[in-house]
């Protein structure tokens, strides 16, 4: 991960910037750029290592109030919720008043949980999440009018933007501690996405290759790419080579423009982040 800010930046001049925010189990990061250029002008991880989802919000209530540059204004605020359940409907299909419904289909809610919804550009596809009550009403205290998107949305609204580039079989993997999103497109068409929670090398790799198997996916001809915390050199890469021939990372969101020092990096690490750019 890697903290940066430009020379110029100035806080008190953020009117014409946007924030992205994401907020995963035990750490946040965002960035502010310059809607109009497109520049890089700040970016920040912040650990917060918490115990269980109370503290966890606690932390993160204490820790966004001392970071000075999170209490201005922005052109913009788009938060990301990592882990959140969700399940993706046909827009055709979907009904406003049913969003409950087609959630409780494949996860168990809390009676207060807040039902959300992102649309899919171009995918003709609802994304439907929860986030707990507290979570939200915290995320809209700090910011005003903030986009709430699940990091499905963004992972998907970048691949999709993409997706000419495509193999024929084309299998993507987002990491993030303890948590994998698998991507499949078949002929550069979507055919799933997914979230799985893993805790170690082997819940990881059942997980990819379960995928792998129900859609026939030949491991010598397809196309992996990676993005999230994993690197080159990781335990998890090296185990992902044994089963697959092409490894390659994902384009980013080229909307916005990283620095010279950023730009030799591996900053596949933020995709997510930076793909919160692309969505409503």
């Amino acid at each position: 991960m890697y903290n940066y800010i430009d020379k110029d930046f100035n806080k008190d001049f953020t009117k014409h910037c946007s924030l992205l925010f994401q907020l995963e189990e035990q750490q946040y990061s965002y960035a502010i750029y310059e809607k109009r250029s497109g520049n890089l002008m700040l970016l920040k991880t912040v650990q917060l290592n918490a115990a269980s989802p109370t503290e966890m919000l606690n932390k993160l209530k204490i820790s966004v109030t001392s970071e000075d540059v999170l209490q201005v204004p922005f052109h913009e605020v788009k938060v990301c919720v990592c882990g959140n359940p969700f399940t993706l409907i046909p827009r055709v299909i979907y009904e406003e008043d049913k969003k409950r419904n087609y959630l409780e289909l494949t996860a168990t809610l809390e009676k207060d949980d807040k039902v959300l919804v992102n649309n899919i550009n171009k995918l003709f596809i609802k994304n439907v999440f929860s986030i707990s009550s507290e979570e939200l009403n915290y995320i809209d205290e700090v910011f005003p009018n903030p986009k709430i998107i699940h990091i499905g949305t963004s992972i998907l609204e970048n691949a999709v933007r993409n997706k000419d580039d495509f193999f024929d079989q084309q299998l993507i993997l987002d990491i993030k501690p303890g948590v994998i999103h698998v991507l499949y497109f078949e002929k550069k068409e979507f055919k799933f996405m997914n979230q799985f929670r893993f805790v170690n090398k082997d819940d990881f790799l059942y997980y990819v290759l379960l995928v792998s198997d129900q859609y026939n996916i030949d491991r010598e001809n397809c196309d992996l790419k990676l993005s999230g915390e994993i690197m080159p050199d990781s335990l998890l890469f090296g185990e992902l080579w044994k089963f697959f021939k092409t490894i390659s990372f994902v384009a980013l969101n080229e909307n916005i423009i990283l620095p010279k020092e950023l730009q030799e990096k591996p900053f596949y690490y933020y995709n997510s982040l930076m793909s919160l750019d692309l969505c409503e």
